[in-house]
């Protein structure tokens, strides 16, 4: 067990640990106005942590993006492929407007996924800020494929660092292969939302299974909702490892369930986990959060 992943590593900030194996607390930082010696460790707790929540904030849309832009270029969404379409925020490109109001049944996640995966260059961070949030609801859940890869043993280890995994969208698949979803995106047509349902990222790509982080380690870069196999493996052969890696990554000691709150800012690494939006709300419950995605990496080969 890696020891970063069992303590919080830096004193110079307030952290509470979420769980055992992921996620840290940080308080007492407004994220509107954070110094340099305060980023610098940020950015230590959430390499060891992956992923950090930032409570009792109260962020415009652009003090949101300029902090988020700390870590890296921010996206604009591909949202033709998102869940019951997210939307730019009304003069915030890069912030995505996620909400379910009565009458109006907004994003649903509800399948195991990490974002944008099937880009040559996905987005490394992600965040989401509460802004209206029901009570005892619409929870997100996380689990640590860093911890999951290394809980394996050194033989599959090795393996899976000599292994390429297809990533491509539920369009392109013709459907969705993502477990216990309840809908199928291929067959959304809100043209309340959209002017345009010509699909994009249609082809897939290859990334590396295990991915070198720029943090110094390694991690797991797999997720149900996008990946369609092991490059060049059969489809047999590719169900029955992922399936192994999944069940795995399904223990509960590798996951963090978060209870939204509004004003609660979180920070993750999409490198390092990948996460569940549970779909127990209806549209009486209102759900307002605002998101971004950026930082484009190039998934990394591990040297093994």
């Amino acid at each position: 067990m890696n020891a970063s992943l069992d303590r919080l590593t830096n004193t110079a900030l307030t952290t509470q640990r979420l769980s055992g194996r992921l996620g840290a607390r940080i308080l007492d930082v407004d994220c509107a106005q954070v110094s340099e010696m305060t980023w610098q460790a940020i950015v230590d707790v959430f390499h060891a942590r992956h992923i950090v929540v930032f409570p009792k904030q109260t962020l415009t849309p652009v003090q949101h993006a300029q902090f988020m832009e700390r870590f890296g270029v921010l996206d604009i969404h591909p949202q033709e492929l998102s869940a019951r379409s997210t939307l730019p925020l009304p003069g915030h490109p890069r912030v995505e407007l996620m909400e379910n109001r009565p009458g109006a049944l907004g994003p649903r996640s509800s399948a195991w996924h990490t974002d944008v995966t099937f880009r040559e260059r996905p987005p490394a961070v992600t965040s989401l800020y509460g802004i209206e949030t029901p009570i005892g609801c619409a929870d997100t859940i996380w689990t640590n494929l860093r911890a999951v890869f290394e809980d394996c043993s050194a033989g599959m280890r090795a393996t899976l660092r000599g292994l390429n995994a297809v990533h491509a969208t539920a369009f392109a698949r013709g459907k969705s292969q993502a477990g216990s979803i309840d809908y199928d995106p291929t067959q959304e047509n809100d043209g309340r939302k959209r002017q345009n349902v010509q699909a994009q990222y249609r082809d897939p790509v290859s990334h590396p299974i295990v991915h070198a982080h720029e943090a110094g380690y390694e991690t797991m870069y797999i997720n149900p909702a996008f990946v369609s196999g092991i490059d060049g493996w059969a489809e047999d052969e590719s169900n029955a490892l992922l399936g192994l890696l999944y069940d795995k990554a399904m223990q509960p000691n590798y996951m963090y369930r978060h209870h939204w709150s509004a004003g609660d800012l979180v920070v993750w690494d999409n490198r390092c986990v990948m996460h569940y939006g549970v779909n127990d709300y209806s549209e009486d419950d209102a759900r307002v959060l605002h998101r971004t995605t950026g930082h484009p990496f190039e998934v990394t080969p591990a040297n093994g």
